[in-house]
C-alpha cells in the first residue's frame, strides 16, 4: 500500500506550479513532454509580446488607433489562456491520478 502513497499528487500543487509558470504543474505529474511543450509556448508567447508591449508603453497618443495595441492583447489573451488551460490540466490530472492509486 506504501507503494500506491508515493505516486499520489498533491492537486492544489500542481494547480499552483502551473499558475507559476504554465507547465510545471504537468512536470509535477509526470507528464515531461506535455509540460515541456506548455513551458515552450509559455516562452513563445512571452517572447513575442515584448516588441508590442515596448509600442506601447513607449508611445502617446490614443491607443485604440494604434494597431500594435491589439497585437499586445492577442498575445496577452493567449497567454492567459494558456496559464488557465495549464492550471485545470495539472489539477485535473492529479485528482486523477489520486483516483487511481486508491486512497492515501
Amino acid at each position: 500500500m506504501s507503494g500506491n502513497k508515493s505516486k499520489r499528487k498533491n492537486s492544489v500543487l500542481a494547480l499552483i506550479l502551473s499558475a507559476v509558470l504554465p507547465g510545471l504543474g504537468q512536470i509535477y505529474n509526470s507528464q515531461i513532454v506535455k509540460g515541456l511543450l506548455l513551458l515552450a509556448l509559455n516562452f513563445g508567447i512571452s517572447y513575442l509580446i515584448r516588441e508590442p508591449l515596448a509600442l506601447v508603453l513607449g508611445s502617446s497618443g490614443p491607443l485604440m488607433e494604434r494597431p500594435d495595441i491589439f497585437l499586445f492583447l492577442a498575445y496577452g489573451l493567449a497567454g492567459t489562456v494558456l496559464v488557465v488551460v495549464s492550471m485545470i490540466d495539472a489539477k485535473q490530472t492529479a485528482d486523477m491520478i489520486n483516483k487511481e492509486t486508491g486512497p492515501p
